[in-house]
């Protein structure tokens, strides 16, 4: 299964919005969990997407597949990263050879996430790096 980065944005929001509402099932506020320091809250509010930007990892001049990770753990459980199809990026030549002078190269994205901690009911709150898409840059020279 492959998402856009606009389905990545929508499941972590999703993932956002189902903390949010289990919490709000609950009338009056409750105290942290014992060996936690505070309780997380997140704003109810969520911004509008937009429509995506189609299948653009296979029309790029430096396509990407998408592989997942899942960590039963955390929030959200899984993550899509981009993996660059190729070193080097296509040519806009109708020959579609590939140009040498240019590689593909990741872009990443801090993404939040939570992690429960073992055990227990607390989460700790942490960016992680996740590669979003490939782009083309020139290659380095020495």
């Amino acid at each position: 299964m492959k998402l856009s980065l606009s389905a990545c944005t929508l499941l972590v929001c999703c993932s956002a919005l189902w903390v949010v509402v289990s919490s709000s099932r609950v009338k009056a506020p409750r105290p942290p969990p014992p060996g936690c320091d505070s309780m997380l809250a997140f704003s109810s509010e969520v911004s509008s997407l937009s429509e995506g930007n189609g299948n653009i990892h296979s029309r790029s001049l430096s396509p990407w597949t998408w592989k997942s990770s899942t960590v039963k753990n955390r929030i959200p459980s899984t993550l899509w990263e981009a993996e660059c199809s190729s070193s080097y990026c296509s040519s806009p030549s109708p020959a579609g050879t590939d140009e040498r002078n240019l590689n593909s190269v990741p872009v990443y994205q801090n993404v939040l996430v939570l992690t429960r901690k073992e055990g227990g009911h607390c989460f700790t709150a942490s960016y992680q790096s996740v590669a979003i898409g490939c782009t083309c840059v020139r290659a380095t020279t020495n």
